[in-house]
């Protein structure tokens, strides 16, 4: 397979099955952007066996309850798995797919090996999921992942709700999240609804998501280096973490950011001064500069390199069969950013860095922890130039103004936004009173997860928490 050039890519990254007008809306995603198009056919048949959608994808999109899955006849390294022979394993008796929910599972034990089963219950505060591993020694054959332990009925929830109601559960389908949604969200409605967005509000809200994409990446950075051992970067992230969410509540009132963006507005701190800013935009350059002497301390000490070098690798073929997206695509070197196409990061005395390229990017863990220094470096160096020039008379004030809004363009909408994990993607079905019909959210998760069970195929079983962190999925985030 011929690796196309980045601005020729697109893989396959959302289906929606629109009730309502009985028709299935795909969404391709590019290296800046996400499109739609509506499906020619609406044969269940013909779509599942498309070789150009996932199937975690299509499991997770038009997945049903499946009952026990039987993967013990499943061989790991014979030969490549046709789309017909992977589908033998995950249809029902009536052809329809089996969704990713856990409800019982048969896998494949070599002669001499052994099945060895983590979760759903994890230790501290990890989120329910259940990984099954087929083992031959201490070496992983094959992992099986699957999910869907704490369901909130969140798409349910939001139907024929108006926009108000609605956007609090926006901050909540990842809550790591919260900014990402939320603008999207908000996106979606300042289209349908024609409500005019400024330059202002929208740089407010692009400073509120570089905050919470460093905070998580300063987080991710640590728990990398805790779990080969090495503590002083660990320790040092585990706090400084929390600079980065200290911004954050300054300018929102909030460490995570909610009750911040609602359609039309972005609503700051009232008691948010501008003397204040500078002194914000220190803190930011203050923690980089400390986590970067430590982070750069690390790279250097040769047991971390190995450990981390060629541990969890993930190809750019991988990326383009499956279609991942965010980090475990950059981590390969694939350009892939929704960033690429918001010309406001690159206003400004310091543009956004987003052309990364280094020699690390080769798809292994070592890369994945790399690459997030590389991007809080560069979301850094932006933020401390914005911040200080941040005009906050334009913050939202009194009543919310979509409250005052009571009609909109009736149709289907979507936006994609580049959330720390990669692209958030929502499409809602608006009706002409602006209530929610229908909806599509697809977490970079979604398909990220099979990444991580590609990614630890022939590993040591005591890698894999180490390759788990590398990856941070969002459990909650597949399962809404």
């Amino acid at each position: 397979m011929i690796i196309p050039d980045y601005e020729e890519y697109q893989s396959t990254t959302g289906l929606f099955y629109h009730k309502r007008t009985d028709k299935y809306y795909s969404f391709f995603q590019k290296y800046d952007s996400v499109f739609m198009n509506t499906l020619e056919t609406t044969n269940y048949n013909e779509i599942i066996h498309n070789r150009h959608f996932p199937l975690w994808m299509l499991r997770h999109s038009l997945g049903v309850p499946g009952g026990h899955e039987d993967y013990s006849t499943y061989v790991v390294g014979d030969h490549e798995k046709s789309r017909e022979e992977e589908l033998g394993y995950c249809v029902n008796s009536e052809g329809k797919l089996k969704d990713m929910d856990f409800a019982g599972i048969s896998i494949n034990i070599d002669q001499g090996g052994y099945a060895h089963a983590v979760g759903p219950i994890h230790a501290g505060v990890i989120e329910p999921g259940h990984f099954r591993f087929s083992m031959k020694g201490e070496v992983i054959k094959l992992l099986m992942i699957r999910l869907g332990f704490q369901k909130r009925n969140i798409r349910e929830k939001i139907i024929n709700q108006f926009p108000v109601k609605v956007m609090p559960f926006s901050e909540v389908i990842s809550g790591d999240s919260t900014v990402a949604y939320s603008t999207a969200f908000s996106n979606i409605y300042e289209e349908a609804m024609d409500l005019p967005i400024s330059d202002e509000v929208k740089l407010i809200r692009m400073i509120l998501l570089e905050l919470e994409r460093i905070a998580i990446h300063i987080g991710d950075m640590g728990a990398i280096a805790g779990d080969i051992g090495y503590y002083p970067l660990h320790g040092l992230c585990a706090t400084d973490r929390g600079v980065p969410l200290g911004v954050m509540e300054a300018l929102t009132g909030s460490r995570f950011g909610r009750g911040a963006i609602f359609p039309g507005e972005v609503r700051l701190n009232p008691r948010l001064k501008t003397e204040d800013l500078k002194k914000l935009a220190n803190n930011i350059h203050i923690v980089f500069k400390r986590v970067e002497k430590h982070f750069l301390r690390a790279t250097r000490t040769s047991t971390i390199r190995e450990r981390l070098h060629d541990c969890g690798k993930i190809t750019k073929l991988d990326v383009l069969k499956n279609g991942f997206v965010g980090m475990p695509a950059r981590c390969t070197g694939m350009k892939q950013d929704m960033r690429y196409s918001e010309p406001l990061y690159q206003d400004g005395s310091v543009p956004l860095g987003l052309n990364i390229e280094s020699e690390y990017l080769n798809g292994d863990a070592w890369a994945r922890f790399y690459l997030r220094y590389l991007e809080y470096k560069n979301s850094c160096l932006w933020l401390e130039n914005v911040i200080p020039n941040i005009d906050i008379t334009k913050s939202g004030r009194g009543k919310l103004i979509v409250s005052d809004v009571k009609k909109c363009r009736p149709g289907l909408y979507y936006k994609s936004i580049e959330g720390w994990r990669g692209p958030v993607l929502v499409a809602l079905d608006l009706s002409k009173d602006c209530k929610i019909l229908d909806s599509y959210i697809r977490d970079p998760s979604v398909t990220n997860w099979h990444a991580l069970e590609l990614s630890v195929r022939g590993e040591l079983i005591g890698d894999f928490p180490l390759n788990n962190k590398s990856f941070n999925l969002s459990y909650v985030g597949f399962d809404l």
